[in-house]
């Protein structure tokens, strides 16, 4: 309120036996949150004159720059894009989008693409002259965040993420900083877990009632000691 959102602070109130007060510092906003990044604003619209043509070449084309890679949407409802142009020709009254309707406008530009923008309908008259489509004000529009591309090491990702059993492996071919195993250390890993369950299996023939399990650090084996 005061233009000094950078001092402002967090307080919270911890749970629990004893009653603290801490604080922190406002987090920066986040450019991939769902909410955040999307632009609102009011469009004025004579629903009775305004077509779709219009909303597409004059305020989306013209006026806010937008190319030809874009979509409009109400609710699920695809009203426009690239591909789909069938309703251009039709008014707001006849598509239904009357007043308090919704419609996103979402741009599927490669570069510099636009988030999302919700227009909020404003249903109003103009003389027949005028235009049918009005914005009341400047809409700045930001652009989404350019996503971070995620090691994959050649495989294929899912929602950014490796698929379970090739999540640990990385490209410079170590696993948790780790050198990936070689055929010689695998021979030998395997031979100790054999080792191990030899040793125990012996142990439970001679007493099944009393086993004590103590580790071996040279080799790594474990040693039954059956006294």
């Amino acid at each position: 309120m005061r233009e000094q959102l950078d001092k402002a602070k967090m307080v919270f109130l911890t749970r629990g036996t004893e009653r603290v007060i801490s604080s922190e510092s406002l987090r920066p906003p986040n450019p991939h949150c769902a909410t955040c990044s999307v632009c609102y604003a009011e469009l004025h619209v004579d629903t009775k004159r305004a077509k779709l043509s219009d909303l597409v070449d004059t305020v989306l084309k013209e006026q806010l720059g937008y190319g030809d890679d874009f979509s409009i949407k109400r609710d699920a409802d695809i009203l426009y894009d690239v591909d789909e142009d069938i309703h251009l020709d039709k008014t707001f009254e006849e598509l239904g989008l009357q007043g308090d309707t919704f419609l996103t406008i979402s741009d599927d530009a490669d570069e510099n693409a636009k988030v999302d923008v919700v227009f909020s309908v404003i249903q109003q008259e103009f003389t027949e002259n005028a235009n049918p489509l009005r914005l009341p004000g400047e809409v700045k529009i930001a652009t989404k965040p350019k996503a971070s591309v995620p090691e994959t090491n050649g495989h294929a990702t899912i929602n950014g993420t490796l698929p379970y059993g090739l999540q640990r492996a990385t490209t410079n071919g170590t696993t948790n900083g780790a050198t990936k195993r070689t055929a010689s250390d695998a021979g030998l890993e395997d031979g100790l877990v054999r080792k191990k369950g030899k040793v125990i299996e012996e142990a439970r023939k001679k007493d099944d009632d009393h086993i004590v399990i103590q580790d071996d650090k040279d080799d790594g084996a474990i040693v039954i000691d059956d006294d």
